[in-house]
């Protein structure tokens, strides 16, 4: 099977489903990361707390924790927080899609309240069309404070690899630095949530934009 994640920014999927990557590449799952930014961002004032190549790296290396290899990640250069919701974005995520021709598309939700992660929910929506599995990935705080809740309808158990994507969010090292290790606890305490909710330890859930259900598979 061939999974691809999408994230507007550099830490978005490992938020997510770091678990359910982990678990794909450990069963020998063909694994790609695609972020949609270059995810830098900068203060109020106008500082900059990181820089594009930071960004870029701590992705690599949380990759790396999750049994990633770098040449599976792909990076596009749109601004943060002005991911366009426009025909060059679908177009830039459907070449990607058509390269490596996904099974399952994991995404964003499209009720999320920060405007890259709704946008590029809808861009891939929109450039995977022809594609037969898209799940919308669990958003988190305060972006996944929205007017609409969240729906689980789809159930991953990562029992066996939390371990794994709470060490790969720690190496997003400017996240950490910002967060703490509350922002870790808080992970933590949903996937056990999501876990309890299906009678494991810890999973990660998602909405189904469609899902294909290959039985025996």
């Amino acid at each position: 099977m061939r999974l691809m994640a999408i994230g507007a920014h550099s830490d978005d999927a490992e938020l997510a489903c770091g678990g359910t990557l982990a678990s794909a590449v450990a069963q020998g799952h063909e694994v790609r990361l695609l972020v949609l930014t270059e995810s830098s961002y900068a203060g109020l004032a106008g500082d900059v707390l990181r820089t594009k190549d930071e960004a870029w790296n701590e992705a690599l290396d949380a990759a790396k924790v999750l049994g990633i290899h770098e040449h599976q990640v792909r990076f596009l250069p749109f601004p943060t927080k002005d991911l366009p919701y426009t025909s060059q974005t679908i177009g830039e995520v459907e070449k990607e899609l058509n390269a490596f021709r996904p099974d399952v598309i994991l995404t964003h939700w499209p009720f999320d309240t920060h405007q890259d992660h709704r946008n590029a929910a809808l861009s891939t929506i929109s450039a995977g069309r022809y594609f037969n599995s898209i799940l919308m990935y669990e958003p988190m705080m305060p972006a996944g404070r929205s007017y609409v809740g969240f729906r689980p309808q789809i159930y991953v158990d990562i029992s066996d690899f939390l371990a794994q994507k709470l060490e790969a969010l720690r190496r997003h090292a400017s996240q950490y630095a910002k967060y703490g290790e509350d922002w870790i606890d808080a992970i933590e305490s949903r996937c056990r949530l999501r876990g309890f909710e299906i009678g494991c330890k810890y999973a990660e859930a998602f909405e189904a934009a469609r899902f294909q259900w290959v039985l025996g598979g």
